[in-house]
């Protein structure tokens, strides 16, 4: 199903993301964590875009199999990164004869090895200009990235938000976020995003569940995003008390969550990191608690 079409719909939606598998071994984990997951009744998936187009093809396998074998909607994440114009057109007919018809548009990261972002000749510098492409071509639902701390790269917070408001009059119909901790950050991004459009957004919250304090510090390292003094301060003595970071953290992400919906949320994002396990605890918790349907 388009997105745009679920999303007219259905206010609040509950979603996970997955990334390509690197081996076979990886791939059956993936495999069971997606028929797990898929029988909590997700709304849509997302299944990410490795580094440099490294898992194009993988991360169209990765769509159709959970389109045939589950019917869950499944959206794929695309990058400017390496393609040109004529290359990225060439992988939409691609998306559209497999019956793929949505898309997170994103920059991406530079490659392996390169500290910055350079556009490739006869390509889209920026997200933006992907989404153009991708809206004058036709046929697809486009979601963006946001950044609720701003990104890395940005000048500030209200200027990261003044580019994420022009990805969504240029034909992006929602945003999902990077990996935050702050409820307040995401009310303030909401706040001007609403008054920049004359309307309030559809941008969901992209959620890590935290099970493990090391995992989380390297996560959060990877992606730019802050842990709060709060967070730190609860999880961090019990660090090498994997039970106690569990639950501890998991009883956190829930709380968290719980705000981000009375913050005006229209919906949860879950980054399952291929695992069913965290993403269902979550889910269940949620819905038992009358948070989620």
């Amino acid at each position: 199903m388009p997105l745009n079409d679920l999303f007219a719909r259905q206010s609040r939606t509950l979603s996970f993301e997955f990334f390509p598998p690197k081996n076979e071994r990886a791939w059956y984990t993936l495999e069971d964590t997606i028929e797990q997951l898929a029988q909590l009744g997700p709304d849509f998936v997302s299944v990410t875009y490795g580094a440099g187009g490294s898992t194009r093809a993988k991360t169209r396998e990765v769509v159709e199999h959970i389109q045939t074998r589950t019917g869950v909607t499944a959206m794929a994440h695309l990058t400017c990164v390496n393609a040109t114009r004529g290359e990225l057109l060439a992988l939409l007919d691609e998306y559209a004869g497999a019956g793929i018809s949505n898309l997170l548009a994103l920059r991406g990261d530079p490659p392996k090895g390169e500290a910055r972002f350079t556009p490739t000749d006869g390509g889209c510098a920026h997200a933006v200009d992907l989404i153009d492409l991708i809206r004058d071509r036709g046929g697809f639902s486009t979601l963006c990235a946001a950044f609720p701390e701003r990104h890395p790269e940005a000048a500030s917070r209200e200027a990261d938000w003044d580019h994420l408001a022009e990805k969504l009059r240029r034909g992006a119909s929602g945003a999902i976020t990077q990996c935050f901790f702050d409820v307040q950050a995401y009310a303030d991004m909401l706040a001007h995003l609403t008054r920049a459009l004359g309307r309030t957004p559809r941008i969901i919250p992209g959620l890590l569940p935290i099970t493990d304090w090391h995992a989380l510090v390297r996560f959060c390292e990877r992606c730019g995003a802050e842990v709060p003094a709060s967070l730190r301060d609860l999880l961090a003595p019990l660090a090498d008390d994997k039970v106690a970071v569990r639950k501890a953290g998991m009883a956190w992400t829930i709380r968290f969550c719980q705000s981000l919906l009375r913050a005006g949320a229209p919906g949860l994002h879950v980054y399952a990191l291929n695992r069913s396990t965290a993403a269902a605890e979550l889910t269940t918790a949620l819905r038992q608690s009358g948070n989620i349907d």
